[in-house]
């Protein structure tokens, strides 16, 4: 095994210095992880981070490099820092004409001093640099690696503690954003420092100097508050922006590297709504839940001078709002099973939404618009009730809170006016207790949006629990950074193979034992459920619990790295997506540093170039989502195009024929031929005619390798595939019985 791996590094290594191609940058973070202990695929960082055969920017080299296990930086630099680097070499220098050089070594003592650069592809040998011939290719910029000591943060859970280390992680910004909050909260004593001065000073005094002075300070005051709050807006749109970047990728990048049956155990709506809750986390954390704490830092401010002002009016704030927060503490748990109600309510309804959608063809063709109109009539109505009755609950709360705020204000005036009448050291200032007011009602504020905070608190907890428990699923093992990388030839063996899938009484494949030799064809056929389809998803790694082995060119499936191998298989369904982009775009995605010309030979290869030419733009012809504006038939070509373009060692057709019409299944027939050189091919298909020049045909039935054989050796002593052969060919006639016939019992396997 290790033997292979190597073989294969060395092969890739080679393949990649004899073609320069144009990913130097990918090329050269291969190299650095090399120099750290990580081995990346060339081909898989291809696939996942270019667009097309230009170089990528060094966001994606750094982003590239967090996936595997790696700390990147992007820097500025002179010629005198590169001097200077130490243990930071290797590094990655970007040249002006956007292609990568490896710094591998500097002579910082040399007369001149110099530089030693090498290029990551072409294999030629290290070249040195002194400043001035490093000017005339090189400006400045460079990326800087290291290995994580410790797993990143992005892999941990989802939940409230990886929400704050997000947020910790742009703390300079959210710390500029309270300051510019605390200096705000300062200003707001301005407005009732003014009533206090003009009413005890002005108005009482006649004091004219005095008003101009206050309007001179009212003035600086107004810039310096309009500067300020502009400045808080900006760092809260650009802190807002970052938190909400990196919580979509996270959540996306989780979603991708779920396992396949997540999404076939879970209706698309249900995983959609779950997805969807993401963003009312995003929506409280950015928005309701900092705001509520920047503004609350007006309580640092105003309580001090509250308690100076007048002690006993502040306890009587201070106790209001006390009541407020126990009354939203008691609805809690009520508003908590209320939300749980609402969401179960909406997946429901978004699930028929989505189903509706996807479904409509169907919907129109057999009418059923009506019935299916009842259903959403059923659905929607416990939506609707389910968020009324959270309305009117939380309308209860609401409804006890309001009073009570109004009474912070006026209550605290009510009460300011009597202890001012039966104060025996005299009458309270009548400004003071105006300023006093003001000031109650400015720290209302932050206490109403605690109160209603905490009622948010519990919809939001219920949206992590949503997002959790899909993005906390544990990730597909792909085996990326620790997986074989072989160079695949095509041998491929099972070996008293027995899956079950989750939650089914009986084995979808149970002791299944065969040999594909490499640069054979295969036919694989049988009654539908007897496990073909399993055969190809097991040799595709999209199911990692089964009993037995199997093995690609002697090594364990279990060993490989599935990026690496599934990269390697040209699979072909019945049904095949196609994405929204034209015929290029689509033909192309699975190599993006593919030529035009390659991209015109697997299409010609498919059958697929003699319907793209008739099309008005060719090959950039735009596909709706789907590929709905073709034909099943040009879909299904488009799709086998696909496939061939990675020219695959191993190529899976699974029903790929079905949906063609008699002259496009011709057409790939005939070029089934020229498909199958130099590479295994297995073929899953009812219509037997497809196998006839099989090198063997497997017959299934009930999870079991019935028979395996040529057409002509089934034909004679296999029942099933005797059978399914006049039933498809009634114009021929089944040769007649005899004594010494060698026909098996279709009621069981081979002995």
């Amino acid at each position: 095994m290790v033997q292979a791996e190597f073989e294969a590094e060395t092969t890739e290594a080679q393949e990649a210095v004899s073609t320069v191609g144009p990913h130097s940058m990918l090329e050269g973070l291969r190299f650095i992880a090399r120099h750290h202990g990580l081995h990346l695929s060339r081909e898989q960082l291809i696939r996942q981070h270019a667009r097309d055969d230009a170089e990528v920017t060094p966001s994606v080299v750094v982003d590239a490099a967090e996936r595997a296990g790696m700390t990147a930086k992007v820097s500025r630099m002179r010629f005198e820092h590169l001097l200077r680097l130490g243990r930071a070499i290797p590094a990655l220098l970007r040249l002006r004409d956007g292609t990568a050089r490896l710094l591998i070594t500097v002579h910082a003592g040399g007369a001149p001093p110099v530089v030693v650069l090498r290029h990551p592809m072409d294999g030629a040998q290290p070249r040195p640099y002194d400043m001035v011939g490093l000017a005339e290719i090189w400006d400045g910029e460079v990326i800087l690696f290291k290995r994580q000591q410790a797993a990143a943060e992005a892999s941990g859970d989802f939940s409230f503690d990886w929400l704050l280390r997000q947020l910790a992680k742009d703390k300079r910004i959210f710390r500029d954003v309270g300051l510019s909050a605390l200096v705000l909260s300062v200003f707001a004593l301005v407005p009732p420092f003014l009533y206090f001065v003009v009413v005890n000073r002005v108005l009482v005094h006649q004091r004219m100097s005095t008003l101009f002075v206050l309007i001179i300070g009212i003035f600086f005051v107004v810039v310096f508050d309009t500067v300020f709050g502009y400045l808080r807006r900006r760092l809260m749109a650009e802190g807002t922006a970052r938190i909400d970047a990196r919580i979509s990728g996270y959540i996306f990048d989780r979603l991708l590297g779920l396992p396949l049956d997540v999404f076939e155990r879970q209706s698309t709506g249900t995983i959609s709504y779950k997805i969807s809750e993401a963003g009312r986390i995003r929506a409280f954390l950015t928005g309701q839940a900092f705001t509520t704490l920047l503004d609350s830092t007006v309580l640092l401010v105003l309580l001090p001078v509250m308690f100076y002002m007048h002690a006993t009016l502040t306890f009587f704030v201070l106790a209001v709002a006390i009541v407020m927060f126990a009354v939203i503490l008691m609805f809690m748990p009520a508003i908590s099973r209320s939300y749980s109600r609402v969401v179960r309510a909406e997946q429901r309804k978004g699930s028929l939404l989505i189903e509706t959608i996807h479904g409509m063809r169907t919907i129109k063709t057999l009418a059923l618009e009506g019935r299916r109109r009842h259903q959403w009539d059923d659905v929607a109505a416990e939506a609707v009730t389910a968020h009324r009755d959270m309305g009117l609950l939380t309308n209860v709360p609401q409804t006890i809170l309001q009073p009570l705020e109004k009474l912070i204000y006026s209550g605290s005036l009510l009460l300011g006016c009597y202890l001012a009448l039966t104060a025996r050291d005299g009458a309270v200032a009548v400004g003071a207790l105006l300023a006093f007011t003001m000031l109650a009602g400015r720290v209302t504020q932050p206490f109403v949006q605690i109160a209603g905070l905490l009622q948010t608190m519990q919809e939001v907890r219920g949206a992590l629990g949503q997002v959790a428990s899909l993005v906390n699923i544990p990730a597909e093992d792909t085996r990326a950074t620790h997986g074989l990388r072989p160079r695949f030839v095509g041998n491929i063996q099972f070996e008293d193979v027995r899956f079950r899938y989750s939650g089914a009484q009986s084995y979808a494949l149970d002791q299944v034992s065969f040999h594909l030799p490499p640069g054979s064809v295969t036919g694989i056929m049988g009654r539908s459920g007897s496990g073909k389809t399993t055969v190809t998803r097991m040799l595709q790694g999209l199911h990692q619990e089964y009993d037995g082995l199997i093995k690609i060119d002697g090594t364990d499936l279990r060993q490989l790295d599935l990026l690496h191998l599934r990269s390697n298989l040209g699979v072909v369904l019945q049904e095949n997506f196609l994405f929204s982009g034209t015929i290029r775009e689509n033909i192309g995605i699975v190599r993006p540093d593919a030529t035009f010309e390659e991209i015109i030979d697997a299409a010609r290869l498919a059958g697929a170039e003699e319907f793209i030419e008739r099309l008005p733009s060719g090959y950039d012809t735009q596909l709706t989502e789907g590929g709905s504006n073709l034909s099943g038939g040009q879909r299904q070509r488009l799709a086998i195009a696909r496939a061939l373009l990675v020219d695959p060692p191993i190529l899976i057709l699974d029903e790929a024929t079905s949906a063609l019409d008699p002259d496009s299944e011709a057409i790939v027939n005939n070029n089934l031929r020229h498909i199958a050189e130099g590479r295994t091919m297995i073929v899953i298909s009812h219509r037997l005619a497809s196998l006839v020049d099989c090198d063997q045909i497997i017959v299934m039935e009930r999870g079991k390798v019935f028979d395996i054989g040529t057409h002509e050796e089934l034909l004679d002593r296999c029942a099933i595939y005797r059978h399914f052969w006049y039933q498809q060919n009634r114009h021929q006639s089944p040769p007649p019985s005899s004594g010494a016939s060698h026909e098996r019992s279709i009621t069981g396997p081979a002995p």
